[in-house]
């Protein structure tokens, strides 16, 4: 009975010998990142069992194997070109699937295979990416050839996990996880073509804002920050419009006046079409502010939770001369509404937001609007 050698790149390297348990002998078997001329990871194994990498991200795989003799007998590279390729992105939010999913299509592109996807939010884009094959989170998915998972990667230690991504996610803009995880360069920001089935958009003269996010550090925490900018826009003469799912007083977070309410659980098109009849949107560190990018609505964020570099915006607002960036350079504790790992229970708790004042943010507008 011959010797038979399969391999394949779901979730790492992968590489298993079968042949007639007579045989004794052992193989080196090598995996080798062939783009940087790297061995990662070397093991010797016998007849009928296998060996696979740590590593998990797309690498330019070689696997080489040698017998006892130091010949080689097996020599595969990965090629993804026609293969079936499974990405799945990890994260239920809003935010991530937006800006992770147009990269998949941009892999597909690339290295011309063929993508299996599954993420939180398929109809988002079932109907605007034909050349994709969707799944359900989940689902039992055959006949791979390689796989990956897309998200931000923790390993027990509570550290960035660096065998699922190359790099630090945390010092890269959101969008870039997914270009790290996959291999590729770090793409101008590419917007996902969304599908939706709304008709008679009628541009007004207003503006959508929302104002609620999943931390107390996400908020515009200026008391008056956001009624200031209310007011001015009112006397501007715009309706501004509040898509905020959460509704009045949230988490300690009074709901401004002068607004039309719009708040609560709706269709998610429901506020696609606010966002592409306002002439533009403000918002803070949420998902409501990438799904204006993705609709092509001019989008203001105001943030200090994040660097200026973590999301895309026509006009991003934070002040740079305090504490800031604090989602950038620590691990965001979900379970605790009010953290803040520099200034938690001082003074100085917020800083980052408490210290963007409602003119500069004005100031800002209105030079937006003289554009």
């Amino acid at each position: 009975m011959d010797i038979t050698f399969k391999s394949n790149f779901i979730k790492g390297a992968y590489l298993e010998i079968n042949g007639p348990s007579t045989n004794k002998e052992k193989y080196t078997v090598q995996f080798f990142d062939k783009k940087q001329n790297t061995l990662i990871y070397e093991t010797e194994i016998p007849i009928n069992s296998w060996a696979k990498t740590s590593k998990s991200y797309y690498i330019d795989w070689n696997i080489i194997v040698k017998n006892q003799k130091g010949d080689v007998v097996y020599n595969e590279t990965i090629d993804v070109e026609d293969k079936r390729v499974y990405v799945a992105l990890c994260s239920k939010s809003l935010g991530d699937t937006l800006a992770w999913f147009p990269i998949i299509d941009e892999f597909r592109k690339i290295k011309k295979c063929k993508v299996v996807c599954s993420t939180f939010h398929n109809d988002f884009f079932k109907k605007t990416y034909p050349n994709i094959e969707f799944v359900t989170p989940g689902e039992i998915v055959h006949n791979l050839y390689a796989m990956y998972e897309i998200g931000w990667f923790y390993d027990k230690n509570e550290e960035v996990d660096y065998n699922k991504t190359p790099f630090d996610f945390k010092k890269f803009n959101l969008q870039h996880t997914a270009t790290n995880i996959l291999g590729l360069p770090l793409l101008d920001e590419v917007k996902p073509k969304m599908s939706h089935n709304i008709t008679n958009i009628n541009k007004k003269k207003s503006v959508c804002i929302a104002i609620h996010s999943t931390a107390q550090a996400k908020y515009w925490n200026n008391p008056t920050g956001w009624q200031s900018v209310i007011d001015y826009l009112n006397f501007k003469g715009y309706e501004v419009i509040l898509i905020s799912k959460e509704t009045g007083t949230y988490m300690g977070n009074h709901q401004p006046i002068g607004i039309t309410d719009k708040t609560g659980d709706i269709p998610l098109e429901d506020r696609m079409k606010d966002l592409l009849e306002c002439e533009f949107f403000i918002g803070i560190g949420s998902g409501l502010s990438w799904l204006s990018w993705a609709m092509g609505t001019k989008t203001v964020i105001i943030s200090g939770f994040s660097e200026a570099y973590s999301e895309y915006a026509d006009l991003r607002i934070i002040n740079e001369s305090v504490c800031h960036g604090c989602f950038n350079n620590y691990k965001l504790n979900a379970a605790d509404w009010n953290w803040c790992p520099v200034f938690k229970d001082t003074e100085n708790q917020y800083i980052c937001t408490k210290k963007i004042s409602s003119n500069y943010v004005i100031n800002k507008l209105e030079d937006m609007l003289n554009k």
